[in-house]
């Protein structure tokens, strides 16, 4: 999918610019590049021909991604026209083009969306300067006011809309560490602004505050009562809205009806929830489980633990959103980690009975792990440390095999040779894997067969004396015969 886009992307660059009204003063002229993704038409102003394919190639990917969660959030269609996307080479162009957008934007956002042209205009030089993942959250947070305009139909408040964009952002601890430091402080000091205020972008309220309290906001309607009410709230705005297109929508009823509760109620249940949020849940972020790349690599790297447990908030969004396509590729990740949780024990349990030198209930183990692991891709077996325990676990297997031979074997006195050969091969093997039980049981072994040994040797050598004697006073006895045959 994500080839196909950059190919059109690229394709769609050495076409003409054409499209919808666009926001550049002087519109789109010649110096205007232009490429194409799924849902968005990129326009670059710039004298380089391949100036919009590369912008899409390095962040269309970005944009489709945030689009794509977006709609499955709040289950909205594509709009009938793409999204428009310009890239400005100077600040006054790009503050030309922006002035009219009449929602405020909060500092340090650098791609503003247009929910009434449905467009984004971003300062290229700014831009090129931003970290990648500083990038991405720009795009995204600008994605989402578009989202949010299409799903409410221009009706969100600002103070739920600026929350939700922050929220949609990949979370940086250090930026939410500092909006919860900022809450927390702001209310302890009975200041923090009404939820009433909040919305009003123009209220005397410092917008910094109302931005950080915004995001606190959206993450208490997420993690207290999922995420279906805030789409239906957008929702019902949309629907207040095309009822009458002349008034604006009251987010109170539109809250009262998705909730099924008074807004009044739901900020003072908000503000007793703040010394738990502020003292660390703030971490929380259930729409960052839409990135399933983290829970990926644990799974390529075989560290199958972390991996389910950076799976587990995916599960819950994705059921929350009705989503059963993803919803069925998170649990087979997860099916994939709990093979590797049970292989990974079972290997814990063959090391342990490989270390108390049980090497039959090792056989046993190892080969039920190998069966688990059969069932996870070939890079994640830990194919070395499987034939290393095996040929351990065999080796001591067989040891044991051999000493039991000769312990039947010694019982023969003929058989002494072969069972010697088997108790000293068998100790061989158990001091090389360091059985020192199994080295004693096989001294044993070859010190009763030398026992026997000597006890035999005795034997011959005492009957071989007695024979002696007695063939000594035989002669003795017999003397001189008494009878002439002559």
């Amino acid at each position: 999918m994500v080839t196909v886009t950059l190919l059109i992307a690229l394709l769609s660059s050495l076409l003409p610019a054409a499209g919808r009204a666009a926001p550049p003063p002087n519109g789109l002229t010649s110096e205007w590049r232009t490429a194409v993704t799924t849902h968005f038409r990129i326009h670059v102003q710039s004298a380089e021909p391949a100036a919009a394919a590369n912008f899409a190639v390095a962040h269309g990917g970005t944009l489709e991604t945030a689009f794509s969660e977006l709609s499955l959030l709040f289950a909205i269609a594509p709009p009938s026209e793409l999204i428009s996307v310009y890239v400005y080479p100077d600040a006054p162009s790009f503050e030309s083009a922006t002035q009219a957008i009449t929602r405020p934007e909060i500092t340090g956002v650098q791609a503003h969306a247009d929910t009434g042209a449905n467009d984004i205009s971003l300062l290229q030089a700014g831009f090129e300067k931003l970290s990648p993942q500083e990038a991405e959250n720009q795009l995204r947070h600008a994605v989402s006011h578009i989202v949010t305009a299409i799903a409410s139909n221009s009706a969100v408040p600002w103070g739920f809309d600026e929350g939700i964009a922050q929220y949609i952002e990949r979370p940086v601890n250090e930026k939410l560490a500092r909006i919860a430091s900022l809450v927390q402080a702001s209310n302890q000091r009975g200041e923090l602004p009404s939820w009433f205020d909040m919305n009003r972008p123009n209220a005397f309220v410092d917008p910094t505050l109302a931005a950080a309290q915004s995001y606190s906001v959206i993450a208490f309607l997420i993690d207290r009562f999922e995420i279906k009410p805030l789409r239906q709230f957008m929702a019902d705005l949309d629907a207040a809205k095309r009822a009458n297109p002349d008034i604006e929508p009251s987010w109170n009823d539109a809250m009262r009806s998705a909730y099924g509760r008074d807004p009044n109620d739901l900020e003072k249940q908000w503000e007793e929830d703040l010394p738990r949020w502020t003292a660390g849940e703030w971490r929380d972020n259930l729409i960052a489980a839409f990135n399933l790349e983290p829970a990926r690599k644990l799974l390529e790297g075989a560290n199958y633990a972390a991996a389910k447990t950076a799976l587990d908030p995916s599960q819950t969004l994705f059921r929350q959103l009705d989503a059963p396509e993803q919803l069925a590729l998170v649990e087979q990740m997860i099916e994939q980690c709990d093979i590797g949780i049970q292989a990974e024990s079972l290997m814990t349990q063959t090391q342990q009975a490989l270390e108390t030198h049980t090497y039959d209930r090792a056989v046993n183990l190892l080969s039920q792990a190998k069966l688990q692991f059969a069932k996870l891709p070939e890079e994640q077996r830990p194919t070395e440390l499987l034939a290393t325990y095996e040929q351990l676990a065999t080796s001591g297997l067989s040891a044991m095999t051999q000493l039991d031979e000769a312990k039947q074997l010694r019982h023969s006195w003929r058989d002494f040779p072969e069972a010697r050969s088997a108790a000293r091969e068998a100790g061989i093997v158990f001091a090389s894997l360091g059985d020192e039980s199994g080295v004693a049981d096989a001294h044993r072994v070859l010190d009763e067969l030398d026992k026997r040994q000597r006890r035999i040797v005795l034997l011959l050598v005492a009957l071989a004396v007695l024979t002696l004697i007695w063939l000594g006073l035989w002669l003795w006895a017999r003397g001189p015969s008494e009878l002439s045959w002559a």
